[in-house]
């Protein structure tokens, strides 16, 4: 059988420090959008939801295209 149990898969530091980086540019871009509501192009709830479904791509498109010049 193909399925292994729970029990024998390796423990490693890396197995719970990989999701948090792919977890965290998602994080930070919500973050400095709820610090500073005021983006350019689309309305704030809208740069949220790009950066939750498009974790890496959305953070790039919002810091260039929806984050205001003005800071």
């Amino acid at each position: 059988m193909l399925a292994e149990p729970l029990g024998s898969l390796p423990s490693s530091p890396w197995i719970a420090i990989v999701p948090l980086i792919a977890v965290l540019p998602a994080v930070l871009c919500m973050l400095d959008i709820s610090r500073h509501p005021h983006t350019r192009l689309l309305p704030p709830q809208v740069w949220l939801a790009v950066c939750v479904c498009g974790n890496i791509v959305g953070l790039f498109a919002y810091l260039r295209f929806g984050r205001s010049q003005d800071r």
